[in-house]
């Protein structure tokens, strides 16, 4: 079946021309003394002997050309079963690309041979190939720019990563040094406010007024008898300081009156009177501050000024004296004093003090009172603020 599609397809075709053409091949040679009877006669009979020759030139062409087309086929015939064979072989891994055209073959006019004539290689597009070759080097610069790219990133990463490693330890450096700076501003804030605190505390200062009372005792000539008079003994006293104290100096200044009532000893046949001694003081004060407190030791000192009162002036009747001395009749008279004391403060200026001074007055020796000094200690407990 094969051979004879082969041969179907090979078998050569001839136009009327060639068969004129080899029908009469040479006119020419033609007997030119025959009659016209034999001479159509013998044109027939060589147009038989052409048509006998040419149909036996055709039957041997066609016999070489069956042949010729049924090799072919065998031949492609194994092709396609070595392909086929192949083709299950590697069908796992390869695919085959098959030609569902198949190539015509046909004889060549020109040849008398009866050869077959071999298709043409198709015509090469440099224009394809060219842009195929651009395609690939676009291609393989694409996929470079890409790698680099990618390369360029990660390096990117890395040194962004670095950095921010970087840039974090710097923060937790500086953060860490912004709190011991902050720590220690805070150390140095909360030492400088203690030390504030302290220096005013033991510098504090200002105006201030208190009130006291205690015992008062006397000392010296008075405390013994004399003429017409049996001698004082202890008596009490009240005191009002008021005073202003210099901040963060350790002086102030102190003006207090103090009232004395000091007892009269009985002598004779009458009952004695008791003194009284009105006294002025202006001080000085030093203030020895005391821990962190506001509370300090003080000592004082200054002139005091006294009147004294209370004493008979008139003995006319030595059973019944009279004419005690009165504050408008009395002189005032000069002396000094000093003493110490402690403030216990629990604030600013108030808190309490404790307090005692030594007083010294010089008066006029009288009838009643015969003393030309009188000296006495008031010991009191007060409260100032």
């Amino acid at each position: 079946m094969v051979v004879a599609r082969s041969a179907q397809k090979v078998s050569p075709t001839f136009s009327e021309s060639e068969a004129v053409e080899i029908a009469d091949p040479d006119p020419v040679l033609r007997p030119q003394g025959r009659p016209r009877g034999l001479e159509r006669g013998g044109r027939h009979s060589g147009r038989r002997t052409m048509r006998i020759g040419f149909s036996s030139s055709c039957a041997i062409g066609l016999a070489i050309a069956l042949t010729l087309g049924g090799v072919s086929t065998v031949k492609a015939q194994q092709t396609d079963s070595t392909r086929r064979t192949t083709t299950r072989t590697a069908k796992r891994t390869t695919r085959t690309t098959r030609s569902s055209q198949r190539i015509p073959i046909s004889k060549d006019r020109n040849t008398s041979t009866g050869e077959v004539a071999q298709p043409a290689p198709p015509p090469v597009n440099q224009d394809s190939i060219a842009a195929a070759e651009r395609a690939r080097q676009d291609s393989i610069a694409a996929v470079e720019r890409a790698r680099q790219d990618s390369i360029a990133r990660v390096e990117q990463m890395r040194r962004d990563s670095i950095a921010a490693a970087e840039r974090r330890r710097q923060d937790s450096v500086a953060a860490v040094e912004k709190a011991r700076q902050d720590s220690i501003a805070r150390a140095d804030s909360i030492a400088r406010a203690e030390a504030a605190r302290i220096r005013f505390m033991r510098g504090a200062g200002g105006f201030y007024l208190g009130v006291a009372a205690g015992a008062s005792v006397p000392q010296g000539d008075i405390s013994s008898a004399a003429a017409n008079t049996g001698g004082y003994s202890t008596g009490w006293n009240v005191t009002v300081p008021i005073g202003y104290d210099f901040p963060m100096t350790p002086f102030g200044l102190r003006v207090d009156g103090s009232f004395d009532r000091l007892g009269g000893k009985n002598t004779g046949s009458f009952s004695a009177p008791d003194l009284t001694a009105w006294s002025i003081n202006m001080d000085g004060k030093l203030r020895i501050p005391i821990g962190r407190t506001f509370s300090r030791f003080y000592v004082l000192g200054g002139a005091t000024t006294s009147k004294f009162t209370g004493f008979n002036r008139d003995f006319s009747n030595p059973n019944a004296p009279t004419n005690q001395q009165t504050f408008s009749d009395a002189s005032w008279k000069w002396g000094w004093n000093a003493g110490a004391g402690f403030n216990f403060n629990f604030g600013h200026m108030t808190g309490l003090f404790l307090e005692s001074r030594y007083l010294s007055v010089s008066p006029d020796a009288v009838t009643g009172f015969p003393y030309s000094s009188a000296h006495w200690i008031p010991v009191v407990l007060g409260i100032q603020f």
